[in-house]
């Protein structure tokens, strides 16, 4: 087995800098994930000193291509399932990787079958309907007010203000402006509310259970935008919650996903709480963000972790999963 520093890691990012001397581009919209990107970088270059860092994903496709692991943050790249791409690539080059497997992460870009397993393990979700692009678009049995959403997808793309319809026909509309992107649909029963997130890390296979955060968003309902979680547009606090009872409740929910979605490396579930303080589980991130400012990180911050802590206990604990290391060199919690 190779000591750690010997290994040849490929870094795969949209904005992974190909070296150490270049800057956060400027100009463009998601400067925020850029920098994110560039941050990862560098916590990985103290790591892995033979770090190969690129941008491009075709890089996989080279046949001259020789590492070791690849710690990939490519979520969606611009052809239709997209999300498991690297890590499938991975699997038939038989290259350890980031992450989760690509039937978990497929599960986890599908919101329908995501709600389908939580269904299954008896943790609450709202009432929904799916409809893909060219389908029949049929009313539902529940009655509104309704979120429309992309049934794929991640960084809440497409969804704002226009996503909640408090009649059939508003949702209806919303629906057809979805399919002319060419995009699946999921239609669910909109529930009152506050969102909330619930970390969890595979901490070497003693998951730990961060701390959940509450999202308050100044738009209608509550909803969180693209733009907001990109840091374009304003209007969007995050909290570390204090109910405790909240608190342990979401998380024995995620603790039940948690098990049923291995081998897993970080994640994040989401859910909103309506005002008597049940969670409804929405969806869950396999490829969540990482970066300082992020909902993993403040809450990882608020039980004392640091950004390189977090880092490092990711990386190492998967590593550990993938059996490229066979202790977890003091970066457990």
């Amino acid at each position: 087995m190779k000591d750690i520093k010997d290994y040849n890691v490929l870094f795969l990012a949209h904005y992974a800098p190909q070296s150490k001397h270049d800057k956060v581009p400027n100009g463009i919209y998601d400067k925020a994930y850029a920098i994110y990107h560039h941050k990862i970088y560098t916590e990985l270059s103290v790591i892995f000193p033979n770090l190969i860092s690129s941008n491009n994903v075709s890089l996989l496709l080279n046949p001259s291509l020789k590492v070791d692991y690849i710690f990939s943050l490519y979520n969606r790249m611009p052809f239709r399932h997209s999300e498991i791409f690297v890590s499938s690539v991975a699997e038939y080059l038989r290259i350890p990787y980031l992450g989760a497997t690509p039937n978990i992460r497929a599960l986890a870009e599908d919101k329908h079958l995501a709600k389908i397993l939580a269904r299954y393990l008896k943790v609450p979700t709202p009432a929904w309907k799916t409809y893909n692009v060219c389908d029949k678009i049929c009313e539902p049995d529940f009655a509104p007010p309704y979120f429309v959403k992309p049934r794929f997808g991640a960084a809440s793309m497409y969804i704002n203000e226009d996503s909640i319809c408090n009649t059939w026909k508003y949702a209806y509309n919303q629906i057809q402006v979805l399919f002319q992107h060419n995009i699946d649909v999921i239609l669910e029963q909109q529930i009152k509310g506050v969102y909330h997130t619930s970390p969890v890390l595979n901490n070497f296979n003693f998951p730990l259970l961060l701390p959940c955060v509450s999202q308050h968003s100044t738009h209608l309902g509550g909803v969180v935008t693209h733009g907001q979680k990109r840091k374009i547009e304003s209007g969007l606090t995050r909290e570390i919650i204090n109910d405790r009872v909240l608190n342990k409740t979401i998380q024995q929910y995620s603790q039940l996903l948690f098990d049923q979605i291995q081998p897993l490396d970080y994640t994040r579930f989401d859910y909103i709480v309506d005002d008597t303080g049940v969670p409804y589980f929405l969806e869950f991130n396999v490829c969540c963000n990482l970066g300082e400012h992020s909902t993993i990180s403040q809450s990882a911050k608020s039980v004392g972790i640091s950004y390189t802590e977090l880092i490092e206990n990711i990386t190492y604990s998967s590593l550990y999963r993938n059996n490229l290391i066979n202790e977890s060199f003091g970066k457990d919690f």
